[in-house]
């Protein structure tokens, strides 16, 4: 399971509901994953530029992807913007894989080229 962390703008009708008709959000939210095979794990209303910061599991970018389209869809908000997170054992493994390719990187003006029909070429 993937971790996410999703800010959006809910629409004006949304918000309008809730003042004349407050209710606890969390658990609908929380059925909605669990029918995409994922858990809210936090829903938070806020204020500044996005109005509901969430953090969830789904099991992968396209399942979020498909919550973000449903929820714009439906009319509920007007802007999502979502962030894939990485557990500290995830950036550790990124972390062992960026020193392993580090050898293997040239950053531009290091490396070695040869003209080749217009086109630069690497070698090691």
């Amino acid at each position: 399971m993937a971790f996410y962390l999703v800010r959006a703008k809910v629409a004006q009708d949304f918000m309008k509901a809730l003042v004349v008709r407050p209710e606890d959000r969390f658990m609908a939210t929380t059925r909605l994953l669990k029918d995409l095979d994922g858990r809210l794990h936090y829903y938070f209303f806020s204020f500044g530029e996005y109005d509901i910061v969430l953090i969830y599991e789904l099991p992968d970018n396209v399942t979020a992807a498909s919550l973000a389209m449903v929820l714009n869809a439906a009319g509920t908000v007007t802007e999502v913007e979502t962030t894939p997170l990485l557990t500290m054992e995830e950036a550790v493994e990124a972390m062992g894989r960026a020193g392993e390719t580090t050898a293997v990187y040239q950053p531009p003006g290091r490396s070695t080229k040869e003209k080749s029909g217009g086109h630069a070429t690497v070698r090691a």
